[in-house]
């Protein structure tokens, strides 16, 4: 009773801060959106803004069809180095002509080698100041060991994040005093006009009191419970579902919104069970939601326990969502059994009241699973295409690794409304959930933060089945017209016959109308769940196949050729992986007159 207290408390605080300059950005402001669940579920029309990102990406990233699109070696590029008045370098990270916010700051918390745990000093310039607003060192900044303290900046593995909302009326720069490491740092750009009300010292020692509350609140994922009212109503069935059964949850009541769902599973083969149980759900009659329920909740292949601001899986198996759901007629939640054994279902759908209106938005997830992708050529994995108009709000990353090592060098490259060149163009898979590579990670290197989760990781040396999450609220990505999100299918071993398996999530908010390009996958979500040896069966079998593109002239399968003083074998080509099991040849073509 204590606690309930203490929350509704926090709650009253929370709600009271909210009541001055309400229209106005400030850092007061943007603490309160990041516990107030239902500013994600209208567009933001009022205050709109463009998800933005600097990061230490490698610039010989230039275009999809020149080299060096999936150039690795992702931390040592900078905007520009500049002298400050004391004639000492620094190396500009980020820069932004106001109005914005900085969302979310990433860095890997060593530098330039696992020894070196020091690394530089951070600065963060504001509004054309000579003198920085922010001058820590970077990586005390980002685990919340400066000023700013957990859950608002936390250390991971071999990195920290901070989430600390710092808004500029005119200008930021940011800076580090020391050659550039490992980086990322999101940012919201307003339109020209916009009131903000610029970061300081000040304000943040005067929001204790409030910047408390939200930590508290942020920490135990639960501000949505104390958004309840008395109009609050719950839904529910219990049911056995035998193989191919479905059971149905309607929601008659015009203008609500579910708030919470909770789910319990039971069955002999749970983890089976996990992804071979199906969750639909529609609104007003447009399908939004299919997906296995496992996946959803970030446990498609085993029951992993965490507790983050969205989601939550209990010891028990419990699994609690907290995205609120808002629809204007009937909501429609549908389980279906596509597995070959008995389940045990229980669901529980909270519906809070909500008035719909011309920014409300549906929510939103699609699943993506694959047969065995090979490692190499490199490829930008699509998680999704959306069209339509609405806000990205977060994915899961499952892949099954067939060896030892490191599987996920790509970098998500996240292409909005017309962009030509991604808005977003990342350092790392490891990077874009949030920590840090280094050396392979081990169960060790699991862990939850409000937003962040390494849920999954597979010992010895990531071989099986790992599992990362982000999801998003300050730096939630905002689209007018369509998003496409990628992320570059790259590991270390860089071989045709190599292939991993992926199976991915993302959760969005859209328009009534909107569509993307996952289809619902049946046959996926009732097959069974591909193990690691039959995964590695599969790969010895590949090890036999060459690398063949349709259409092209393939030099290794050619018996005989002739060439002449123009044409000559080259021993080693420049790219780092292997065609055809080492089977591919090179030529090099020299044209001139002669030849012409």
């Amino acid at each position: 009773m204590k606690n309930q207290f203490c929350l509704f408390v926090i709650a009253a605080l929370i709600n009271l801060c909210s009541i001055h300059a309400q229209e106005q950005v400030s850092m007061q402001s943007l603490l309160r959106k990041m516990v107030d669940r239902k500013q994600l579920v209208e567009y933001p029309e009022s205050i709109p803004y463009k998800a933005m990102q600097a990061s230490s990406y490698n610039r010989a990233s230039v275009s999809p069809d020149q080299p060096g699109w999936f150039a690795d070696s992702d931390g040592v590029f900078c905007i520009r180095t500049e002298k400050n008045r004391e004639g000492e370098t620094e190396w500009v990270l980020m820069e932004d002509k106001g109005p914005g916010v900085i969302t979310k700051i990433w860095a890997v918390c060593f530098y330039y080698g696992l020894d070196d745990t020091t690394g530089a000093n951070l600065k963060i310039y504001l509004d054309g100041e000579e003198e920085p607003t922010i001058n820590c060192n970077f990586f005390e900044f980002v685990k919340g060991e400066s000023f700013v303290k957990p859950p608002f900046a936390m250390e991971t593995r071999r990195a920290g994040n901070s989430y600390l909302p710092i808004p500029y009326a005119k200008s930021c720069k940011v800076t580090m005093d020391k050659k550039v490491f490992y980086n990322i740092i999101s940012y919201r750009s307003y339109p020209q006009g916009t009131s903000v009300r610029t970061f300081s010292m000040d304000e943040y020692n005067q929001s204790q009191i409030l910047i408390d509350s939200v930590g508290y609140v942020l920490e135990r994922g639960v501000y949505g419970d104390l958004a309840s009212t008395k109009n609050t109503e719950a839904y529910s069935f219990h049911k056995t579902l035998r193989p191919q059964e479905k059971e149905t949850l309607l929601i008659r009541k015009k203008q609500k919104a579910i708030e919470q769902l909770v789910f319990q599973l039971d069955a002999e083969d749970f983890d089976q069970a996990l992804r071979s149980t199906v969750l639909k759900i529609s609104f007003d009659g447009e399908q939004t939601v299919w997906t296995p329920l496992g996946d959803f909740f970030n446990i498609g292949v085993g029951l992993k326990t965490y507790q983050m601001w969205e989601r939550a899986v209990q010891e028990d198996g419990t699994m609690i969502c907290r995205w609120i759901m808002p629809y204007q007629h009937i909501a429609e939640l549908e389980i279906e059994n596509m597995g070959k054994q008995d389940i045990q279902m229980s669901v529980t759908a909270k519906v809070m009241p909500y008035t719909w209106n011309d920014r409300s938005m549906y929510f939103h997830s699609s699943w993506r699973m694959d047969d065995p992708t090979p490692g190499f050529p490199l490829f930008d994995y699509n998680l999704v295409n959306v069209k339509g108009k609405g806000i990205y709000v977060g994915d899961q990353f499952t892949v099954l690794n067939p060896e030892e090592g490191w599987w996920g060098e790509g970098d998500e490259k996240v292409y909005v409304d017309d962009d030509t060149f991604p808005s977003l163009f990342g350092t790392g898979t490891e990077d874009y959930y949030g920590w840090a590579g280094g050396v392979v990670p081990n169960p060790e290197d699991e862990f939850y933060t409000p937003f962040l989760s390494n849920v999954r990781v597979a010992a010895p040396n990531s071989m099986g089945y790992n599992t990362c999450t982000r999801t998003r609220v300050l730096d939630a990505i905002p689209f007018n017209r369509q998003l496409d999100f990628n992320i570059e299918s790259s590991g270390s071993n860089r071989t045709s016959w190599f292939h991993l398996q992926y199976a991915v999530n993302t959760y969005w908010y859209a328009k009534p109308g909107a569509s993307c390009n996952r289809k619902p996958l049946p046959e996926m979500a009732s097959r069974k769940i591909m193990t690691l040896q039959e995964l590695q069966v599969y790969n010895e079998k590949c090890k036999t196949d060459r690398y063949i593109y349709p259409g092209a002239i393939e030099a290794e399968n050619l018996e005989t050729y002739q060439s002449g003083d123009a044409v000559r074998p080259v021993e080693k080509m420049d790219v780092w992986g292997e065609l055809s099991n080492g089977e591919a040849k090179c030529y090099q073509f020299t044209l001139n007159s002669a030849t012409l």
